[in-house]
C-alpha cells in the first residue's frame, strides 16, 4: 500500500511539474513574442525616421547658403523653446540632468552654426554642413524623447 501511495505521489508530482513547465514555457513564449513586437517597431520607426533625414540632407545640400542658414536658425529657435518648455517640468535629478545635457548639446548646435555662418568657401561650408545636419537631427531626436518620457 505503502508503495502504490508513493508511486501515485510521485506520478502526480511529475505531472504537476510537467503542467509549471509548460505554463512557464508559454509564458517565456508571449514574452518573447511582445518584445519580437516591439523591436519591430523601434526597428521600424528608425527606419522611417532614417529615411526622413536622408531625404532632408538631399534637400539641405541643394538650397541655397541663405536659406538653409535661415532654416537652420529657426529650427534651433523652435528646439530651445521645446528644451525651456521641458526645463519648467522639473521631476527627478536624472531627469534636470537630461534637460542639462539637452541644453548643452544646444550650445554645440548654436556653436557649430556660427562657425558655418564663417565658412567662406562653398565646398568647406557643404562638408560642415553635413556634420551640422546630424548635430541637429540628434538633437531632435533627443528633444522628442526626452518629451515622449514626461508625456508631451
Amino acid at each position: 500500500m505503502k508503495k502504490l501511495l508513493l508511486a501515485s505521489l510521485s506520478i502526480g508530482l511529475c505531472l504537476a511539474s510537467v503542467q509549471a513547465e509548460d505554463s512557464l514555457n508559454e509564458q517565456l513564449r508571449r514574452a518573447a513574442e511582445k518584445l519580437r513586437g516591439e523591436f519591430s517597431k523601434v526597428k521600424e520607426q528608425t527606419e522611417v525616421k532614417g529615411r526622413e533625414w536622408y531625404q532632408k540632407s538631399k534637400e539641405h545640400l541643394t538650397t541655397n547658403r541663405e536659406e538653409y542658414l535661415k532654416k537652420a536658425g529657426d529650427a534651433l529657435t523652435r528646439w530651445k523653446a521645446h528644451i525651456d518648455v521641458l526645463k519648467e517640468q522639473g521631476g527627478r535629478d536624472y531627469f534636470k540632468t537630461r534637460v542639462k545635457a539637452l541644453e548643452e548639446h544646444h550650445t554645440f548646435a548654436l556653436k557649430e552654426m556660427e562657425t558655418l555662418n564663417g565658412t567662406t568657401e562653398e565646398a568647406q561650408f557643404r562638408a560642415r554642413q553635413k556634420s551640422f545636419d546630424k548635430t541637429l537631427w540628434t538633437l531632435e531626436a533627443a528633444v522628442e524623447q526626452a518629451q515622449e518620457e514626461t508625456g508631451l
